[in-house]
C-alpha cells in the first residue's frame, strides 16, 4: 500500500507513459485519464515511445522526468518490454509509485502482482474514475484503499484484488481528449477519436464481448470534438468505435455533419458492412472522394467457424454492399481475414480469401489469431486443441484444424499479399495475371510465396523497384505465356508510382524519334493543360515537364483486355501530382508518325 511522502503544498509528479505499435500511433487512453485527472494536487505529463525504441533511452527519459509516480498504459504488443523499464525503474528509484493499467493487465491482476515486486499497483478495466481515485490515495491517503474499485495491489506479503468498478453511464462525463496543445505535439500522427464505448456483438476473440452494451458520448459532444479536429487541420481521424454504424440514424447524422464541414480532414472507420442499408450505400456513393475509409471485419465466410466464434455476420449482405461501395469509387475499403479460428482449415481458409479478394478491397489484411486474456475464445483453448506462444501477442501455431506449416505457409501469404496487393502499386499487372491465369487469387499469391521462399528472398527486404523485377522474374517462370502484354502492365505500374525512375532492363523504351519534342510541344499548348493538367496552368512548358512523365506503350494499357492489341502504340500522360494517367495517344502520336 504505498503513499507518497511529500510536503504541502507541492504538486504531484505524475507521468502517463506507453510503448506504441509505430511512431505514427498515438494513445487516446493515456489522453482521457490526463483530462479526467487534472487537479492542482497533480502535475501531469504524457510521454510516449515505441516499441523500437531502446530500452535504455526510455528508461532513462522516464527517469529524468523526475516523476513520482509512473503509469503505463499496457497491450499485447508492449506489456514485455514495459515490464522490463518499470524494474529498472523501481530499481534506480525505488521510492517512485509503478501503476500499470490496460487490456493485457486487466484479467489476470493477481497473477502479474505475484511475479513482479516492481509494480504498485495495477487497474482493471475502464480507467478514469479508477486513476482519479487512486491518485487522490496516493496524495492524500483518502479514499480508504479497500474502497477503490478496479485495482489491485500487494499489502505486505498479501495481494488484494478489489471489486470490479461499474462502467460509467454518462460518457459526457469524460473531458474532450483533446485541446490544441495536444494537436501540437502529435503532428504527424494519427489521431484517435471514439463516439461509443462496446459493442452490440459477442465474437469470441474479441475483448468487447466482455461488455457487450453500447454506451454513446452526447451527439453535441461528438460534433464539437470533432469540429474542433477539423478545424485544427487534423490529416486522419481513426475511430475506434468496434462497431461505428450500429445505431443507423445515429451513423447517418454523424456522416452528414462531416460532410457538411469537411476541410482536409479525412476519417477512418471500423463498420459492419451488412448492416449498411441501401439508403445509407446511397448516400455513401455521394460523399467527396476521399473523405471517409472503411475496415470491414469479415474474418471467415465459413458458416461453421462463423458460427463457432459467436459472429453475426450475413456475408451474402456483406458482399453486396462492398461491392456497392467499390462501384462508387471514392472511398478507400479495407477488409480483414483472421487466419486460425475454430472450425477452419487450410482450404476453407483459401476459399475465404478468393471470397473477399473477389470484392475487390484495396487492402485485405490476413491476420492471424491472437487469444487474448479474457477473450471467451482462449478460454476455450483446449476445445480446439489450440497452441499458441506462451508470451504476448499470444498468436496461434496451430489448432486441430490448421497445422503449424500451413500457418507458415499463410505467413509467406501475407508477407506477399502486403507486398504486391495492399502497396496498391501493381494494380494493372496484378488484374492481368489474375483475370488471365489464377482464377483463384489464394493459389496465385501461394506461387508466389513459394517463389519467395525457393530464391530465398524472404529473408532481406526490397526495395519498391526490385518488387518489380521480382513479379517479372516469377511470371517469366510461373507463366511464361503473352509476355509482351504482361510486361506493358508492370511498366505501367512502375512508371505509374514512381517518377523519374529509370526502365529494367525487362521494360526496353520505345524508339520514337521525335517523341519528346512533341511531349514539349503538347504541354506548351494552354488547353491541353486546362484540360488534364488545371494546378500547372500559368507555368513554363519546361518546368512542368519536370513534374509529370511521358511514355510510349506497345498496348492500349488503359482499356480493358479485350481492347489491347500487342503493337498497338498508345501515349500515356502521368500525371504524379494527381496520381492520375491519361491516354493522349491521339494529341501525341499521330503527329510522330509523319
Amino acid at each position: 500500500m504505498k503513499k507518497l511522502n511529500r510536503d504541502r503544498g507541492i504538486p504531484v509528479k505524475v507521468l502517463l507513459t506507453t510503448l506504441n505499435a509505430k511512431y505514427i500511433h498515438s494513445s487516446l487512453a493515456l489522453r482521457y485519464l490526463e483530462k479526467y485527472c487534472r487537479h492542482e494536487d497533480y502535475e501531469i505529463r504524457i510521454e510516449e515511445y515505441t516499441i523500437n525504441d531502446r530500452l535504455d533511452a526510455i528508461t532513462a527519459n522516464i527517469y529524468k522526468t523526475g516523476a513520482d509516480v509512473i503509469a503505463f498504459s499496457c497491450y499485447i504488443w508492449n506489456i514485455t518490454m514495459t515490464l522490463e523499464i518499470a524494474d529498472r525503474l523501481k530499481k534506480v528509484k525505488p521510492d517512485c509509485i509503478i501503476i500499470l493499467g490496460g487490456a493485457e493487465v486487466s484479467y489476470d491482476a493477481a497473477t502479474i502482482l505475484d511475479g513482479h515486486a516492481f509494480i504498485d499497483y495495477l487497474m482493471m478495466g475502464e480507467g478514469e474514475e479508477t486513476f482519479k481515485e487512486l491518485l487522490a490515495y496516493i496524495n492524500t491517503r483518502r479514499p480508504p484503499l479497500g474502497s477503490i474499485r478496479g485495482i489491485a495491489y500487494r499489502a505486505g506479503q498479501t495481494i488484494t484484488v478489489n471489486e470490479e468498478r461499474s462502467l460509467i453511464c454518462d460518457l459526457d462525463r469524460i473531458p474532450s481528449p483533446y485541446h490544441a496543445e495536444d494537436l501540437k505535439a502529435l503532428v504527424g500522427k494519427l489521431i484517435y477519436y471514439e463516439t461509443s464505448r462496446g459493442c452490440p456483438f459477442n465474437c469470441s476473440y474479441c475483448l468487447s464481448s466482455t461488455t457487450r452494451s453500447v454506451r454513446y458520448f452526447s451527439m453535441e459532444r461528438v460534433k464539437a470534438d470533432l469540429l474542433f479536429l477539423i478545424e485544427n487541420s487534423v490529416k486522419l481521424v481513426k475511430f475506434v468505435d468496434r462497431t461505428f454504424n450500429a445505431d443507423k440514424k445515429r451513423t447517418m447524422a454523424l456522416f452528414e455533419f462531416l460532410v457538411q464541414n469537411r476541410q482536409k480532414t479525412s476519417f477512418h472507420f471500423e463498420i459492419a458492412a451488412d448492416l449498411l442499408d441501401d439508403e445509407m450505400i446511397a448516400y455513401l456513393a455521394r460523399v467527396p472522394e476521399g473523405l471517409f475509409q472503411f475496415e470491414i471485419g469479415v474474418q471467415s465466410t465459413n458458416l461453421n467457424t462463423i458460427r463457432a466464434i459467436r459472429r453475426k455476420m450475413n456475408f451474402n449482405k456483406v458482399a453486396e454492399s462492398v461491392k456497392k461501395l467499390g462501384q462508387a469509387g471514392n472511398m478507400h475499403l479495407h477488409l480483414d481475414l483472421i487466419a486460425g479460428l475454430p472450425g477452419e482449415d487450410y482450404r476453407s481458409f483459401a476459399r475465404s480469401f478468393d471470397d473477399v479478394y473477389g470484392l475487390a478491397p484495396h487492402a485485405l489484411q490476413l491476420g492471424f489469431l491472437k487469444l487474448l486474456k479474457g477473450s471467451a475464445l482462449r478460454k476455450q483453448a483446449l476445445r480446439y486443441d489450440y497452441k499458441y506462444t506462451a508470451l504476448p501477442p499470444y498468436e496461434v501455431l496451430q489448432n486441430n484444424t490448421m497445422s503449424y506449416t500451413e500457418i507458415l505457409r499463410l505467413k509467406g501469404i501475407e508477407d506477399v499479399l502486403e507486398k504486391y496487393h495492399n502497396s496498391g502499386v501493381f494494380e494493372k499487372s496484378l488484374g492481368y495475371v489474375l483475370r488471365r491465369f489464377y482464377p483463384s487469387p489464394f493459389r496465385f499469391f501461394e506461387d508466389l510465396a513459394a517463389y519467395f521462399e525457393e530464391q530465398g528472398l524472404d529473408k532481406r527486404s526490397h526495395s519498391r523497384k526490385a518488387l518489380y523485377d521480382i513479379l517479372f522474374e516469377f511470371y517469366d517462370r510461373a507463366i511464361g505465356r503473352e509476355a509482351g502484354v504482361f510486361t506493358q502492365y508492370l511498366k505501367f505500374d512502375l512508371l505509374h508510382h514512381q517518377k523519374g525512375v529509370q526502365l529494367p532492363y525487362w521494360a526496353k523504351k520505345a524508339d520514337m524519334p521525335w517523341f519528346q519534342e512533341k511531349c514539349f510541344e503538347f504541354l506548351k499548348k494552354e488547353e491541353n493543360i486546362q484540360i488534364l493538367l488545371p494546378q500547372y496552368l500559368g507555368m513554363p512548358a519546361k518546368k512542368v515537364i519536370k513534374q509529370v512523365g511521358f511514355e510510349v506503350f506497345d498496348i492500349n494499357v488503359l482499356a480493358g483486355d479485350a481492347a489491347c492489341k500487342q503493337g498497338e502504340k498508345t501515349v500515356v500522360l502521368f500525371d504524379y501530382d494527381r496520381r492520375k494517367a491519361y491516354d493522349i495517344t491521339e494529341k501525341v502520336l499521330c503527329d510522330c508518325r509523319h
